[in-house]
């Protein structure tokens, strides 16, 4: 929610978690039902991207402008769960 004009910022379905990134200011939300992960500029107050994941994004955080997503999938080689990661640009 964008509290200056009461704005909501719309993201895709089930976000469980959200972190951001300290270098360019984007938020990262999780989207466990749709399987992404939706980047937001708040100053744009939009998502400028959106990244495909593994079933399930359960977790994110991001660590020197790289994000690490976890995917509670169970679809791994031995059913184990899955990270991915991915730069976060401006």
């Amino acid at each position: 929610m964008d509290r200056r004009d009461e704005r909501a910022i719309h993201t895709r379905r089930g976000p469980p978690t959200k972190a951001s990134s300290t270098r360019t200011g984007r938020v990262l939300v999780a989207n466990r039902t749709t399987a992404t992960v939706s980047v937001v500029d708040p100053r744009k107050g939009a998502v400028v991207k959106t990244v495909t994941t593994g079933a399930n994004p359960n977790h994110v955080t991001v660590v020197h402008g790289t994000a690490f997503v976890l995917a509670k999938s169970g679809s791994g080689p031995a059913g184990e769960d899955e990270v991915h990661r991915f730069r976060v640009t401006r």
